[in-house]
């Protein structure tokens, strides 16, 4: 874990506030974050980014990022300022003409809003952010962190160049920010040194996210008074195990009718999951809400009694943490995931919930009944897991780590 306290920045030097006026003596340096995905996009990474850098009251914080279609540019009073540049390109390397023409430019750009500033770049990954930001460095622009979430790290060892890129990138930046221990030894195993690798867990806000919330009109939506609901929440890909769950549910159709279970999120396995849930003959206690909106998020966490997402490893991807584990612990929900990636970090097995391989539909039929059969339970690890989320995973705890390696760094060299 980051120490929990580090030096207070300080600096003869005067940094501009957003309007460009010279700012006091000894204040942080701004911080420039560069990600693809920040909010309003959807994602844990966006969500992440929001929760950290949004509560810097007392740095200048400015976002780079790409525009979601129909959101109109706004100049924010309070919190970070947005810049909208095209930051997600299909071409994450360097030997395409087109990818190498993005990277340019959005150096360039990067270059020009956040060197008159002295500010240190956080970049959201490797690829595309980091790339551009060690382009930019090597043409006199800023220093830069750069997050990794551990999926990605997967993905990019399947090209060489691409992996070469990232250890480019991280060969310079001055932190590497691994978003659990998991990715963080992933990183020692491609031989980026430990001492240049903090772990910062995600968070969650537990005032939003809290069992107490008015869920019972949604719930009848979807589950009867004596039924139980079983909820997922999180993007339909393979390696999130939804199909799994569809045959765990029909493997216990008989022995308990009363499950019902519920999807939030879209994604490309949706009509696979729906063809599925029809083979299986659940249909009927299967329902896909799609895309929710922030609010009805946090109420159907409220109106489930399990939560369950069993990733697994499919190829070379991964889950990395998975917010989604604390937003349902913080809702007082038992929770079963999946035991891989960074998973493990975010659930504690046999306290706030089970883990499980991820491929074996008689496992989590076997953790579903064990929970199902046992309402005391559910009850204490609903407990144990908010208590835990409320003393170890908020977004203050998330917010103040970075912001200690941002203070560290920040210093002229």
């Amino acid at each position: 874990m980051l120490p929990t306290s580090r030096p207070t920045f300080e600096s003869s030097d005067s940094t501009p506030d957003r309007t460009g006026r010279p700012g006091r003596a000894g204040a942080l340096p701004p911080a420039v974050v560069l990600t693809e995905l920040y909010p309003p996009a959807v994602g844990g990474s966006a969500v992440l980014f929001q929760g950290v850098y949004s509560r810097w009251s007392d740095v200048d914080v400015s976002v780079i990022t790409d525009r979601v279609p129909g959101t109109a540019p706004t100049k924010a009073a309070e919190g970070p300022q947005i810049v909208w540049k095209k930051v997600g390109t299909p071409y994450c390397g360097v030997l395409h003409p087109k990818g190498l023409l993005h990277y340019l430019r959005l150096a360039a750009a990067l270059r020009a809003i956040a060197s008159p500033r002295r500010a240190l770049v956080h970049c959201g990954r490797a690829l595309p952010e980091g790339c551009a930001a060690r382009l930019a460095s090597l043409a006199g622009g800023p220093s830069y962190v750069c997050w990794v979430h551990g999926e990605e790290l997967g993905y990019f060892s399947t090209s060489r160049e691409f992996t070469a890129l990232m250890r480019w990138v991280f060969q310079s930046a001055r932190a590497v920010i691994a978003n659990s221990h998991h990715t963080a030894a992933l990183l020692g195993e491609i031989g980026v040194p430990d001492a240049k690798v903090r772990v910062v867990h995600p968070g969650v806000d537990a005032t939003r996210f809290r069992p107490d919330l008015p869920a019972a009109l949604l719930r009848r939506r979807f589950a009867a008074d004596q039924e139980l609901l079983l909820l997922s929440v999180g993007r339909l890909q393979r390696r999130k195990g939804h199909d799994l769950c569809i045959q765990a549910l029909a493997l216990l159709s008989r022995e308990l009718p009363h499950l019902r279970y519920l999807i939030v999120g879209d994604g490309q396995e949706r009509v696979a999951l729906q063809n599925l849930a029809v083979e299986c003959g659940v249909s009927d206690r299967v329902s896909f809400a799609g895309e929710v909106s922030a609010d009805m998020l946090a109420t159907c966490y409220a109106a489930a009694d399990i939560f369950l997402l069993p990733n697994r490893l499919d190829g070379v991807d991964f889950e990395g943490f998975g917010i989604v584990f604390l937003e349902a612990a913080a809702c007082g929900l038992p929770v079963i995931g999946g035991a891989s990636g960074g998973v493990g970090e975010a659930v504690e097995h046999g306290r706030t919930g089970f883990l499980v391989g991820g491929c074996d539909a008689e496992e989590l039929a076997a953790a579903i009944r064990r929970l199902a059969a046992a309402p005391g339970l559910r009850r204490e690890m609903g407990r144990a897991g908010r208590q835990r989320v409320v003393e170890q995973f908020t977004w203050e705890a998330a917010s103040n780590a970075v912001k200690r390696i941002h203070t560290e760094l920040g210093r002229p060299r």
